[in-house]
């Protein structure tokens, strides 16, 4: 059996690499046992930084005005969270959460619908001691908010083809020990220094009144082997769409989120063009995004 996830409707620590600060305002119907809150932070923390992802958890309840963040989202939590495994009466089916959208624009907020999903893993968590079910159930939760949160940071309607882009999970998927095993192998984003320009990517598009760090931004993208499928400046090409901004300003969070959700297509268009994987270096990112953001349509 699988359950569908939302369609879209309408701490762990902070980022330590070059990919923009990144906060998730948490809101609880019923607050949940510490073991649940900590076991869905370190299930979204294991899906999402190794793309550069690092959250900064906050409750929607403590504000602080003097807190800037690249990116934030909203998460609400309805209904019981304990991970008890005794779900309420009368709860319809439904999705597990969704994301909002208004005039085709994916907005920063996320429901999360934890008696859906208490219903769902019930006979899975009823046969677990308490201390495995909270924490059982708190790794659930974070894949359901994981797949939300990608929709949110990347901008992204559709679904994709990684485990926690799919459309639907069963329950073996959202309680299983391994999940997303085999997409280390998309990751896009490279978390270490890459190697500096081979002589076959030197040449640069020439823009003698870009500055320094335009140029240096550009020239990061070329190595990234970016602009294979993208054009020399981002504008798009028929084997890949444009990555200027369009109508706003491009960050590194939403940059990040779209590398990593993209990964298994960018990859195998790459196969079939016979041409390296795309590779962009943690370090570079802030350049290109500076870069993409320059380029005049």
């Amino acid at each position: 059996m699988k359950l569908r996830l939302g369609c879209l409707v309408l701490g762990v620590l902070p980022a330590l690499g070059q990919v923009g600060s990144t906060a998730v305002y948490t809101s609880f119907q019923r607050e949940p046992p510490e073991a649940v809150l900590d076991s869905m932070r370190l299930e979204v923390a294991a899906i999402m930084s190794p793309g550069g992802l690092c959250l900064n958890w906050r409750s929607l309840d403590g504000v602080r005005e003097t807190e800037v963040f690249s990116e934030l989202a909203v998460a609400r939590f309805r209904g019981n969270c304990d991970g008890s495994g005794l779900a309420a009466s009368g709860i319809e089916p439904g999705a597990l959460a969704w994301s909002h959208v208004s005039d085709g624009v994916v907005l920063p907020f996320a429901e999360v619908d934890c008696d859906r999903i208490q219903g769902f893993l019930q006979r899975r968590l009823l046969g677990l001691e308490t201390r495995s079910r909270e924490e059982v159930f708190g790794r659930a939760v974070g894949r359901v908010l994981a797949h939300e949160l990608y929709h949110i940071f990347a901008r992204a309607q559709g679904h994709g083809t990684r485990d926690v882009d799919r459309p639907s999970f069963t329950a073996a998927e959202l309680v299983d020990d391994e999940f997303g095993f085999d997409d280390a192998k998309y990751h896009i984003l490279q978390l270490t220094k890459q190697p500096a320009l081979t002589a076959k990517n030197r040449a640069l598009p020439e823009k003698k009144s870009w500055p320094a760090k335009i140029q240096a931004g550009l020239a990061a993208f070329v190595k990234s082997g970016c602009t294979v499928c993208h054009g020399s400046l981002g504008q798009g090409t028929r084997h890949g769409p444009s990555l200027r901004p369009t109508g706003e300003t491009l960050d590194s969070v939403v940059l990040a989120a779209k590398l990593e959700r993209g990964g298994p297509k960018m990859c195998k268009r790459a196969r079939d063009l016979k041409v390296p994987a795309p590779a962009l270096a943690e370090e570079d990112i802030q350049e290109i995004v500076r870069f993409l953001n320059a380029v005049e349509e």
